[in-house]
C-alpha cells in the first residue's frame, strides 16, 4: 500500500482548501444569482455523479493507492455541497414565489 508522503499531503490539504473557499463563495453568492437556478443545479448535480463515478473506478482500478481517489473524493464533497445549497436556496425560492402569489391572490 502507497503511504502518502508529506509533500502530497500538504499539496492535498491545498486543494481541499481551495476547494473549500470555492465552494463558500459560491454558495453565499447564489442569492445574487439572476434567472432560474434550476440549471445551475442540473449541471452540478451531473458533475457530482460524473466525480463519483470516476472516484469509484479509481478505487476499484488501482486498489492500494489513495492518491487520486481522494483528491476526486475532495471533487465529489465540492460539487456534492454546491448542489444540495443550489436545491435548498431553489426549493425555498419557489416556495416564496408560490407564498407571494397566495397572498396577492387574497388581495
Amino acid at each position: 500500500m502507497n503511504k502518502l508522503t508529506t509533500g502530497e499531503m500538504a499539496g492535498t490539504a491545498l486543494f481541499a482548501l481551495i476547494l473549500a473557499l470555492l465552494a463558500y463563495r459560491i454558495i453565499r453568492g447564489m442569492p445574487k444569482m439572476a434567472g432560474d437556478i434550476t440549471a445551475f443545479r442540473k449541471r452540478t448535480l451531473v458533475w457530482t455523479q460524473v466525480a463519483l463515478v470516476l472516484t469509484v473506478l479509481q478505487l476499484n482500478f488501482k486498489a492500494g493507492d489513495w492518491r487520486f481517489g481522494i483528491i476526486l473524493g475532495l471533487i465529489v464533497l465540492f460539487t456534492g455541497s454546491i448542489w444540495l445549497s443550489a436545491r435548498r436556496y431553489d426549493n425555498a425560492r419557489q416556495t416564496q414565489s408560490a407564498a407571494d402569489q397566495q397572498e396577492n391572490n387574497k388581495e
